[in-house]
């Protein structure tokens, strides 16, 4: 065997994957929104360290709320899982590793997840894994997120240097949301720099939501604050995983409306679908209350 195939020691392996996380943090941070992020983030968990599934999720209360996901071996699985995740939205107490993982803010390896206890099993069925790794996503010292991953398919078992690499990973998209977040804030000093006066203020609760949220995501107002209050409540239900036909039974709408409503924030938003417009919003870490909405 000459030098060029003879496989890496351990050491040399792990600084291998170590400058992959490296890589894809530069990718992510280059990205010119949080919502990009969050939807490219599993997809570099993947090739970046090796991993053959990964799933990104925020916190939302008690609850830990479906954001993205990359199978790229069957995305068919992908996409089915994605509903499910979207759908139940478990409760952080029926969920032990990831409770762990919120509250310590330190990665915890799972192992033999179909017989261990404390997990959320509808998932864990779903996904039929075996074990897997979650890191949390940290913010400010606050946890906002979690980082998912497993070598589903893959004869390899998850180890404590997948843990590190994956908490080494989430600490990154944390970094990295600061980054992005951080230069929206100066584009919108200079936006207002170079403008012709302060906007009007409006009273519209719906705007004043819409605007909140984006605040909390970029620094300043943006996109989001250009949504009417009708748009708002409809991204709302869209981010639970409303369809069109729920969205207009809840609202007292007919299906053509809401689907013109639809079309009208995936422009004002720069969204190329739903799940890139539902992931700006989620990306906020909170949803308007039914009140201001």
């Amino acid at each position: 065997m000459d030098v060029l195939t003879r496989p890496l020691g351990p050491v040399a392996e792990a600084a291998r994957r170590l400058r992959g996380v490296q890589r894809a943090m530069t990718r992510l941070s280059s990205l010119d929104s949080v919502a990009r992020l969050v939807s490219a983030a599993p997809r570099e968990a993947c090739r970046a360290v090796g991993f053959e599934r990964a799933m990104l999720s925020h916190i939302r209360g008690d609850r830990v709320s479906f954001a993205s996901v990359s199978f790229e071996a069957d995305p068919i699985m992908a996409a089915d899982f994605a509903r499910l995740a979207r759908a139940v939205r478990p409760r952080l107490d029926r969920c032990a590793p990831e409770h762990e993982a919120v509250v310590r803010q330190m990665p915890v390896l799972v192992r033999d997840t179909q017989t261990a206890t404390g997990l959320f099993r509808p998932l864990t069925h779903v996904a039929r894994t075996s074990a897997y790794v979650v890191a949390p996503i940290v913010r400010d010292g606050h946890t906002v997120g979690l980082l998912h991953a497993d070598h589903f398919g893959n004869k390899r078992e998850l180890d404590e240097l997948d843990r590190e690499l994956l908490w080494t990973f989430a600490t990154g998209i944390g970094w990295a949301m600061d980054d992005i977040t951080g230069r929206g804030l100066r584009r919108a000093v200079r936006d207002d720099e170079a403008g012709a006066g302060e906007a009007p203020a409006t009273t519209d609760p719906g705007l004043a939501a819409a605007a909140e949220l984006e605040g909390e995501l970029t620094g300043a107002p943006g996109r989001l604050a250009t949504l009417t209050a009708r748009e708002v409540e409809v991204l709302h239900l869209m981010s639970e995983g409303a369809s069109n036909a729920a969205i207009g039974t809840a609202l007292v709408i007919s299906q053509a409306t809401v689907k013109s409503h639809v079309r009208h924030i995936l422009r004002k938003l720069g969204a190329a679908n739903r799940t890139e417009a539902v992931s700006l919003f989620l990306a906020t870490g909170r949803r308007p209350s039914a009140a201001s909405a």
